[in-house]
């Protein structure tokens, strides 16, 4: 099965799949660290607990584009 990050499953989809959510669970993410995985759209990144790529050498250039919560 297919997975993407929040951005690309929004763009593809027209709305959040989810398919990485909770890879990186909120403990982790506290210690400043995020799960490497393969979104299908934009290759090997790092997620935030939403499934949000934070990764700003994605091929979409995600972590580029994204703003500090």
């Amino acid at each position: 099965m297919a997975n993407f990050c929040k951005q690309c499953s929004i763009e593809i989809w027209g709305e959040d799949t989810r398919d990485l959510a909770g890879i990186t669970d909120e403990k982790t993410w506290a210690e400043g660290k995020a799960a490497v995985v393969i979104c299908e759209d934009c290759g090997f990144i790092q997620v935030d607990p939403d499934g949000s790529c934070i990764s700003d050498d994605c091929l979409k250039q995600h972590g580029k584009t994204m703003t500090p919560k």
